[in-house]
Formats: structure tokens, sequence, C-alpha cells
């Protein structure tokens, strides 16, 4: 949570910013021979007296060799520990995929807090399987509940086939992440009304920064590798 005062409204970016100075001993006047901020202007953000600008901020964490999630302070958009969203003050949208209305969306109370669960209401408007395009999956996992209406038909992708299941009101499901699917109403006088809440892998910001640095070519390896270190016919 962002705390400050009157005199030092930015002091979360100050604290951050002074600690990661502080871990490699350098001065005001290094700093600032290093990324060009004028020293008058560091000894402000140390204090919190100002807030950073994100081209300061990149610079900062260049200088000081780490990510600039790490000059970001934790914000808390709790209020009494709650985080409510009226319905009336829902976002509301249409989607349309190949020239069809596919889902109406509705988004759900989400907090900063916890950035890594996202609950979407959808109201499913296609009727016919074959006007069904899938998704290509997502990288959280996923929660469905048929809300209301139906029945609903759910579509999945599985080791290359196309499966289908239907569910009723009350029913829900759960699939991992980056399994391409998609929803339809059977019945077009009874559209079915889900709630899909997407919820965060542990694969978290640091791990997925990790894998970049490992390659996307080399990510499989991580989960199974059963070719030699060398190649074959390698004397080692």
């Amino acid at each position: 949570m962002i705390q400050g005062t009157s005199a030092q409204p930015y002091l979360e970016y100050g604290r951050l910013i002074h600690a990661w100075r502080n871990e490699i001993k350098h001065t005001f006047a290094m700093v600032s021979g290093g990324t060009g901020i004028a020293e008058v202007r560091l000894k402000a953000l140390e204090k919190g007296k100002a807030k950073p600008e994100w081209r300061e901020l990149e610079l900062l964490a260049k200088y000081f060799y780490v990510s600039v999630r790490d000059l970001l302070p934790f914000e808390n958009d709790l209020k009494r520990g709650i985080k409510i969203l009226r319905h009336k003050d829902a976002c509301f949208f249409d989607q349309e995929r190949a020239g069809r209305k596919q889902y109406s969306y509705w988004n759900r109370a989400m907090s900063q807090a916890l950035p890594n669960f996202k609950p979407v209401e959808l109201l499913l408007h296609l009727n016919r399987r074959e006007d069904v395009i899938l998704n290509r999956g997502h990288f959280f996992h996923q929660y469905t509940q048929v809300l209301h209406g139906g029945p609903v038909a759910y579509l999945w992708e599985w080791e290359g086939k196309v499966h289908e299941e239907i569910f009723t009101e009350g029913d829900s499901w759960l699939i991992p992440g980056f399994v391409p699917h998609a929803f339809y109403s059977p019945e077009p006088k009874n559209l079915g009304r889900i709630l899909a809440i997407t919820f965060g892998q542990n694969i978290g910001g640091d791990a997925r920064q990790e894998l970049a640095l490992l390659r996307p070519e080399n990510a499989a390896r991580i989960i199974q590798d059963e070719k030699d270190y060398y190649p074959k016919g390698m004397d080692i």
C-alpha cells in the first residue's frame, strides 16, 4: 500500500529507490552521472516529494540492474478489506468473431491486490457449433460455471482433438492454461449465461522473465528432455 504525507506523497517510491541505491552503495552524484537524472531531482524522488516518470524508472532500473517492477510500490485498492463493483458500473462490451456476435461480456470485481484473479460474466449468443471459433487458450487457468439459461455447450481442444460437453445451470468445470476453448447456446430461446474466472499460474513475473532469458525454443526442455547432452556419436 502506498503511504505518504502531504510533504512526502510518493514516499513508497522513494523508499524503493533509496533501497536499491543503498544496495550498490552509490552516491547521488554517481547515480546522476550514470542516468542523466539531476542530483536535485534524485534527492526529491528519494524523499518522496516527487513521483518518478516512467522514463526515470527505466533509467534507474537499468542503472541498479533490476526490473522496473522492483521500483514500483504495491498499491492496495481494497477499501475496508473489500473490493466492490456494482452491476451498473461494470464494464460491458460485445465480442464479434467472423462477423457474428459470439459473446457479451461484463467485467466483475477485480483488484490490484489480487492481480491474478480475473472474473468475467458472458452471455452466449451463438447457437450452432459450426459458427463457433475456438480461442488459442490463455496463460491463466480457468474456472467456469453456468449461472442460468442454457444448456451451455463447451468446446475444447485437447491433444489435437476437439471435444464437446453439455452443461446445465449450476454445473462447473476447470481447465488449465493454454487449452483452446469456446462456448455456445444450443437453444436460441434460452441463451446461456456463464461466469468465467481466470486465475494465476504459479509461473509469476520473475519465472516468466527467467523463461524469456532461457528463450522459448528451450522452454520445453524444462518439462522433458530425452536427448543426450552431447550429439550421438561423440565419444564423451
